[in-house]
């Protein structure tokens, strides 16, 4: 079961629950909550996987960004250096090759950016995830240690 399932089936049991009038507080079974919460902890690790994953893709990526910019510079500089024959090709070749490794660098740096954007994005959504989970199992674990029990009539 996916952890987004387990946390949804957690709040509709705490939504279910039964309330106590004039506390704003609920009732639940506390055997329950601890399955909840084992159920959350035999899923939590496949998130932190999904976290290694995409560090792991994004260091791939950067890698392969890399490798395409220095192979984009190096040809250029060999296209460059063919072109030098004369004075007038010299020139002209020397001005599109500096063109050619601009363009290069610049796309190298757009990639890697976005590269790092992307890889950004997802482990912030990966975080904010996380920090739900923690708000939300701290909250259960202090809603289960000050449960007072039913109340009684004395």
């Amino acid at each position: 079961m996916e952890l987004h399932n387990v946390l949804q089936e957690m709040e509709q049991h705490v939504t279910n629950a039964s309330r106590i009038p004039l506390t704003g507080k609920v009732m639940v079974d506390g055997d329950m909550i601890l399955e909840f919460i084992d159920k959350i902890h035999a899923n939590l690790p496949d998130e932190l996987k999904q976290a290694q994953q995409v560090l792991s893709q994004s260091d791939k990526l950067l890698e392969s960004v890399e490798t395409q910019g220095k192979r984009i510079l190096a040809e250029a500089r060999d296209q460059a250096a063919h072109l030098v024959t004369q004075e007038e090709v010299y020139r002209e070749a020397m001005r599109k090759g500096q063109e050619i490794v601009h363009q290069a660098e610049d796309a190298a740096a757009e990639l890697q950016r976005n590269a790092l954007l992307w890889s950004d994005d997802i482990l912030q959504q990966l975080e904010k995830n996380l920090e739900k989970l923690v708000i939300s199992i701290r909250q259960n674990r202090d809603d289960l240690r000050n449960y007072r029990g039913p109340a009684t009539n004395r």
